[in-house]
């Protein structure tokens, strides 16, 4: 072993390693008892910053002592990017919301590729999708449908520079 700590090539390789063997691609087996990790997705407006590397740390390391516990754990990643933010980003950039946000989508994806966080990356779903959001739509419209759907006066996270509320 090294005295020194190469991480451009350590951190690399490994990573290699886990793409081409699909390290973490999540399979079903009944021998093993399921855990499901999941991580608040990040709005692809920009780019990632420290306060989510913390995040995706956290839910990271949990992830690999359950896979350690033996646990066939499932931690997807995906992308809120579904609404007015990435469209107000798009738009203070002089760029087409779509194009703004799939360019965010693969740019935040690079990097957190990079941080070598173990996501099943073909669970990848993006919110704004229309494969996505019709479900969320159906999903809505039945709820709707049975009479689960209320509308009530209550206080709100109002975003000022979006202009429209914030979900808790």
């Amino acid at each position: 072993m090294e005295e020194q700590y190469h991480p451009q090539t350590i951190e690399s390789e490994a990573q290699r390693f886990w793409e081409e063997n699909k390290s973490f691609k999540v399979k079903e087996d009944p021998n093993k008892e399921p855990y499901y990790c999941l991580s608040m997705f990040p709005y692809p407006s920009g780019r990632l910053h420290m306060g989510h590397v913390r995040n995706y740390t956290i839910g990271d390391v949990i992830s690999r002592f359950q896979r350690m516990q033996g646990k066939n754990v499932m931690q997807p990643m995906g992308w809120d990017a579904f609404g007015l933010p990435a469209e107000n980003a798009a738009i203070k950039n002089k760029v087409a919301p779509a194009k703004w946000t799939y360019e965010n989508i693969d740019y935040m994806k690079g990097q957190l590729k990079r941080l070598g966080f173990g996501y099943d990356w073909n669970r990848e779903l993006a919110t704004c999708d229309p494969e996505y959001y019709r479900w969320e739509q159906w999903f809505f419209t039945k709820l709707y449908e049975k009479g689960l759907v209320y509308k009530k006066m209550a206080t709100v996270n109002w975003d000022p520079v979006d202009q429209t509320v914030l979900a808790n």
